[in-house]
């Protein structure tokens, strides 16, 4: 009897997580790309005519197949990609030229306006560049934009977009007064989501259907730990706590969470769903693993999201409608009241021709003249709620 209930365990165990898989992940180790597939199987990725220097930020574009990532001491190259297109020739492409005073600590890529977004935490910008599928090469300062240019003292260090709310979330290190703060992705409507108990968000990321943001941070006395909060800053919860490991690098797959430990150059990875108390080891490399993306094979279906995130869309939408509306309410309302004042300096021109005209006439002669009250209209200013 005894045999058959542990038979019967192994089989309920084998079939709940057999059904849970690994996501593929690209991981930046020191000057080369790994392609980890099903949580086991390693493997370098070869760049054709680079020498690769200390990679680290990475983005992936799933609708191209093109990784974008930073090489943080490459002598002339700042951001570049690669296509996974094709496994035998990888040309890489220099995208944006090395400037001396900047810096890109946090990778993003919007796959529905073709942008690249990153930040610069030693200008405290957030910057953004148009990608096209042609070839380019960009200079640092030619045809970069700034989505946020922070206060002094701020520092922004994790990025992420969604392409399906039109949102851009960021953490910023600030000595004194951390938080994690978003905005759309044109730099509109920017907001504080969380700031209170927050000492280091170093490691970000969001999953897209679940609406939710995952950060790690550093905590006193050796202890690390993961939180997540829905996109609002609701919800917001302890994933897990551990000690020893600083996390440099964080991504959220269908079912784990993937990160990586510097102290212990490791790769972790934990269920989303806490079904595990205990992380998993993926694996040890030479140098610590700078960066971690997940390699979707198909891109993000919107209409997949929960109820959360269709209302965070529904918001965004409606805010870009209201504002649009105000806009075109304040100019026609300019323009009445031009047309107004010009209406009324002719009829008053006219009316002091008719009373100069009709003043040698008797009382009973006069026409009566009639005023009209001035009025005004208004409008309410429509602010943004906060989720």
């Amino acid at each position: 009897m005894l045999l058959k209930i542990h038979l019967i365990l192994i089989v309920f165990m084998a079939v709940t997580f057999g059904s849970v898989q690994h996501n593929n992940l690209i991981i930046a180790v020191g000057d080369e790309l790994e392609f980890l597939t099903d949580g086991n199987a390693y493997r370098t990725l070869t760049l054709n005519s680079y020498n690769a220097t200390k990679l680290s930020s990475l983005a992936y574009d799933a609708t191209t197949r093109k990784l974008f990532f930073s090489d943080q001491r490459h002598h002339y190259g700042h951001i570049f990609s690669v296509s996974l297109d094709n496994e035998s020739h990888r040309p890489v492409e220099d995208i944006v030229e090395k400037n001396n005073n900047e810096t890109v600590e946090s990778l993003a890529y919007d796959p529905v306006n073709k942008m690249l977004l990153w930040t610069d935490g030693l200008n405290r910008a957030i910057r953004r560049v148009q990608i096209d599928n042609d070839p380019i090469h960009i200079e640092e300062k030619d045809g970069i934009e700034i989505v946020h240019f922070l206060e002094n003292d701020a520092k922004p260090r994790g990025l992420v977009s969604d392409p399906c709310t039109r949102m851009l979330y960021w953490t910023n290190v600030h000595d004194s007064n951390p938080t994690i703060e978003r905005s759309f992705l044109n730099g509109s409507h920017r907001e504080i989501v969380l700031h209170s108990d927050l000492l280091l968000p170093n490691a970000f990321d969001l999953d897209i259907m679940e609406q939710m943001l995952y950060w790690a941070e550093d905590l006193h006395n050796g202890y690390f730990r993961i939180e997540r909060s829905y996109v609002n800053g609701t919800g917001r919860q302890e994933f897990y706590r551990g000690m020893g490991s600083f996390i440099v690098s964080l991504t959220v797959g269908d079912d784990f969470v993937y990160w990586s430990d510097y102290n212990h150059k490791k790769i972790w990875c934990l269920r989303k769903d806490g079904s595990s108390r205990s992380p998993l080891s993926l694996g040890t490399f030479r140098n610590p693993a700078l960066g971690l993306v997940v390699i979707h094979h198909q891109p993000v279906n919107c209409t997949m999201l929960s109820e959360d995130g269709q209302a965070e869309k529904s918001f965004a939408e409606k805010s870009e409608i209201i504002t649009i509306a105000v806009c075109l309410t304040g100019t026609c309302l300019i323009l009445m009241g031009i047309v107004a004042a010009l209406i009324f300096r002719v009829w008053k021109s006219m009316g002091c021709q008719r009373l100069a005209f009709v003043s040698n006439k008797n009382e009973d002669d006069t026409f009566p003249f009639h005023y009209f009250d001035d009025y005004s209209n208004s409008y309410a200013m429509v602010e943004k709620a906060t989720p």
